[in-house]
């Protein structure tokens, strides 16, 4: 008998608590079943993305539902310039016969981007497409040359002519320190006219899509540093770059190695790094699996900068690597400024003239970290020791501006 009413009282509970679950049944799978991470930086990759027709790896989405009808995906560093795009209100439907669900439609994100979607989602994996327009793209997308080569007679004595053309450049000192930043003076006259002969053997055009990414059409021929040196400040210098820049063989770059968007102002160009190191071990006939570059590069990306540097600076006691070294033995400021350019992207300043050239280019608060890497490297010319921090350290803490970047004029189909 006493057992008969223990019985009667786990039913009435089993009765109670089974009464105030809501159950789904009557669903494909249970909403805890696919509210979850979907990734492709380890494998076994859980998402399958692709980014206007382009797969995409090395990222996550996530997805949530409370009633396995409608739910909430949010893309995680996918839209450029968003670290976190959430989409609401996704309509699940059922297809039976393929065991999963779908979904689709087209969103405005917080940033301006206009994203259609579409995908499919099992608890296991999910397959996603988003098709991406930039909040800017009238503005900005457009195939861009560089501008016109010109030689401008120099004032200074070092030189007799500057050079204009595919580089933008302004160098300003402080007012009254003009001399004690000649030094910059030098370094920005023959600085820029090696960048002026060097920058069209390297790039010959690049295209600003309005999905967001960047294509260059660019060349990897050996370059003739001797050659470049011979035409610094020559009064016939036109021409023989010319025959540099026609002798040499340009492809167009990989879809997918760069982001552009804009952000407070900034054209932010967005490096994919798993992307760019996995091309480079392609190109050089390795085989290193990419996921293992992907999980890598997250967790690096994952790790507090301060911390970082101090894991970097012990493995460098390990391994002596002088390039490494001389970042690891920046200042924690510079170090986190270099951080975020490789993770969030690098904030370019943008300039539009009248005459319609496009100035994309680099200030003195972005070079900054790059100057305080740079001057801390000791250079050895045949048992003379260069200090770079007394020839360029000090003397750029003189300049009131720094501008350093491309000359774009719009390319005419």
């Amino acid at each position: 008998m006493r057992n008969l009413e223990k019985l009667f009282w786990v039913a009435c509970a089993v009765f109670f608590f089974t009464s105030c679950e809501e159950t789904y049944n009557d669903k494909l799978f249970w909403p805890r079943e696919i509210s979850r991470e979907y990734g492709s930086y380890i494998k076994p990759y859980t998402l399958d993305l692709t980014y206007s027709g382009e797969k995409l790896i090395g990222k996550t989405v996530s997805f949530k539902t409370e009633d396995s009808e409608t739910g909430t995906l949010t893309l995680n560093d996918v839209i450029p310039g968003e670290t976190s795009t959430p989409i609401n209100g996704i309509k699940l439907y059922e297809n039976e016969e393929k065991g999963n669900y779908t979904f689709s439609g087209t969103n405005i994100t917080m940033g301006g981007a206009t994203v259609k979607y579409s995908g499919s989602i099992t608890p296991k994996a999910m397959k996603l497409a988003v098709d991406v327009k930039m909040a800017n793209s009238s503005e900005l997308a457009k195939s861009y040359g560089f501008g016109t080569f010109e030689m401008i007679e120099n004032d200074g004595e070092f030189l007799y002519y500057k050079f204009k053309g595919a580089a933008y450049l302004d160098m300003i000192p402080k007012e009254g320190f003009e001399d004690g930043a000649v030094m910059m003076s030098v370094i920005g006259v023959i600085g820029g006219n090696i960048l002026q002969i060097l920058i069209p053997q390297l790039i010959k055009d690049i295209k600003i899509e309005d999905n967001g990414t960047i294509i260059a059409n660019y060349s990897s021929d050996p370059i003739d540093m001797e050659k470049i040196m011979s035409l610094v400040g020559q009064e016939n210098a036109g021409p023989e770059i010319q025959k540099l820049v026609n002798s040499r063989t340009y492809l167009p770059s990989p879809t997918g190695l760069a982001y552009w968007s804009k952000v407070n102002g900034k054209f932010l160009l967005k490096l994919n790094i798993p992307a760019i190191i996995n091309e480079v071990i392609k190109n050089s006939q390795q085989q290193v699996d990419s996921g293992l570059i992907n999980g890598i590069t997250e967790a690096i990306f994952k790790t507090d900068p301060i911390r970082l540097k101090n894991l970097l600076g012990i493995l460098n006691t390990i391994i002596n690597n002088q390039v490494l070294g001389y970042i690891v033995n920046t200042d924690e400021t510079t170090f986190s400024a270099l951080f975020s350019c490789i993770k969030d992207g690098i904030p370019m300043n943008i300039t539009h003239t009248e005459d319609g050239h496009t100035y994309l280019y680099l200030d003195y608060q972005t070079f900054t970290p790059i100057i305080n890497v740079v001057s801390g490297i000791k250079v050895d010319l045949g048992g003379i020791e260069l200090d770079l921090s007394m020839m360029l350290g000090e003397p750029w803490k003189l300049m009131e501006t720094v501008n350093i970047g491309l000359d774009l004029v719009p390319v005419t189909q």
